[in-house]
C-alpha cells in the first residue's frame, strides 16, 4: 500500500480532490457505447464542424452504419473526406 493513500483517502472524504472532468468529445463516445446515438451526434456535430477529425470520422461512421441517423452514405463520404482534407 502506497503511503501516500492515507492522504488521498482523507482528500476524498473531504472533498478536496477534484474529479476528473471528461469533455464533450469523451461524453460523445460514451454516449456513442451506451447505444444513446442521439446525444452522440448532438455532441460530435459541433466539434466536427470546428475540424475535429475523430469526431468528423466518427460522424462519417454513424452516417455509414445508420447509427442514429439514416443511412447516408453521402453524408459519410462526405464526413470522411474532412478527415483526410479533401475538399
Amino acid at each position: 500500500m502506497s503511503k501516500f493513500f492515507p492522504a488521498l483517502a482523507l482528500l476524498l472524504a473531504l472533498g478536496l480532490a477534484a474529479p476528473v472532468l471528461a469533455g464533450p468529445y469523451e461524453d460523445a463516445d460514451a454516449a456513442y457505447y451506451k447505444g444513446d446515438y442521439t446525444t452522440a451526434l448532438r455532441l460530435y456535430r459541433p466539434l466536427a464542424d470546428k475540424g475535429n477529425v475523430d469526431a468528423q470520422h466518427n460522424l462519417g461512421f454513424m452516417y455509414e452504419n445508420g447509427r442514429g441517423v439514416p443511412q447516408d452514405y453521402v453524408q459519410a463520404v462526405a464526413w470522411y473526406r474532412k478527415v483526410v482534407c479533401i475538399p
